[in-house]
């Protein structure tokens, strides 16, 4: 019995998207501390006055660009573009053989490939940033998937994807991650369960109000 394909690696997408992981953790540790909303240029943080006992060597005093909560929808971007570059061959494979392959950003930056089994893909999930798994067909979330998204959003994920070598499907976060997020989510789950056309799912899909 031939060995799982496993690969760590990193890449310029990758160290990216840690780095603008970074700049929101510490964007929401300053909102929680200050009750103040900080603002980034995609570089720094910016906040008026810096919290005393706190060093943050990416924050700055001053403003930036943007509102902080900008960087949810950037990561979520940026690791659309990174599954483009890297996930696709997988993708192309999986479509021939039925075998699923995660991807795994971590908080380094690093990203982790695991090989899975024909139609499922699956390991307990460690701290990251986003996750994905290709799909031998359409790219739409099982409501295992879903299930599994909770889990990872609970973890602090940014975003988690499905893909086919046409297509990706994305449920990402824009914010903290309530209560209310995740009744929906979990409702979303229940919904896609019990359907069992195309159609039904569709309207599962089309109901779901995040």
């Amino acid at each position: 019995m031939s060995a799982k394909e496993q690969k760590l690696d990193k890449n310029d997408k990758s160290l990216n998207i840690a780095k603008l992981y970074r700049l929101l953790t510490i964007s929401e540790d300053l909102h929680e501390i200050t009750g103040v909303p900080p603002t980034t240029d995609l570089e720094y943080v910016y906040v008026k006055d810096i919290p005393e006992d706190e060093n943050y060597e990416i924050v700055r005093v001053g403003s930036g660009k943007f509102q902080y909560q900008i960087l949810y929808s950037q990561i979520a971007y940026e690791y659309i573009e990174f599954l483009k570059d890297v996930m696709v061959p997988y993708a192309n494979r999986t479509m021939s053989n039925e075998i699923e392959f995660m991807n795994i950003i971590l908080k380094s930056g690093e990203y982790l490939i695991l090989e899975g089994d024909e139609d499922k893909v699956s390991l307990p999930i460690p701290e990251g940033i986003g996750v994905a798994h290709t799909h031998p067909g359409i790219c739409l979330f099982s409501h295992k998937d879903i299930e599994t998204a909770d889990n990872t959003f609970i973890k602090g994920y940014v975003i988690n994807s499905v893909l086919n070598p046409h297509c990706i499907s994305s449920i990402f976060r824009k914010g903290a991650y309530t209560l209310d997020d995740r009744e929906n989510l979990l409702s979303l789950a229940k919904s896609v369960k019990k359907a069992k056309t195309m159609d039904s799912l569709a309207s599962a899909y089309k109901k779901f109000s995040p």
